[in-house]
């Protein structure tokens, strides 16, 4: 990813090449925050860099590619073999395969919330506990574990294994 004052001289050299001042920026985002993006003071958001690269009518992505590529002093080739390698990375994920399972139309389906699942040690070393009589606090101490996540399994309905 590039750093804040790489995108911002991208932004900048964009905006003069194109001939417009900051202000006829206006319309894509306020000028004032516009000079603190281009002079690094302030962090640019993906709605903000859609607006303005549309202005500038440059992709954003190929703003964001060329501070890349600058960035990393290669050439604009060796930037986009990186990124076609990078792609084939996710693309052997399966996370193309798997975003229409994220959509519905056009909408993103919530995220499903849930913690990490506790460890099968940790479970056994529980039932273990309970098995021998101990209480649930004293479990919890033992084993350096949250009361509440003790009275989780303690009450789960699981057997030690």
């Amino acid at each position: 990813m590039p750093s804040r004052s790489t995108l911002a001289a991208i932004l900048r050299s964009t905006r003069t090449a194109r001939g417009l001042s900051q202000e006829q920026l206006g319309d894509a985002v306020e000028a004032r925050h516009l000079h603190n993006l281009e002079h690094a003071k302030s962090n640019i958001t993906l709605d903000m860099l859609e607006r303005i690269s549309a202005r500038l009518d440059v992709d954003p992505i190929a703003l964001l590619a060329m501070a890349s590529s600058y960035e990393r002093q290669e050439s604009l080739a060796a930037c986009i073999a990186h990124l076609q390698a990078e792609m084939k990375k996710l693309e052997a994920l399966g996370v193309l395969s798997s975003l229409p399972s994220h959509f519905e139309g056009h909408d993103l389906l919530p995220g499903k919330a849930g913690k990490r699942p506790i460890p099968s040690e940790r479970i056994q070393a529980v039932l273990a506990c309970k098995a021998e009589g101990m209480t649930q606090k004293q479990t919890s101490l033992k084993l350096g574990m949250a009361a509440s996540t003790v009275h989780k399994i303690w009450h789960s309905g699981l057997e030690v294994v």
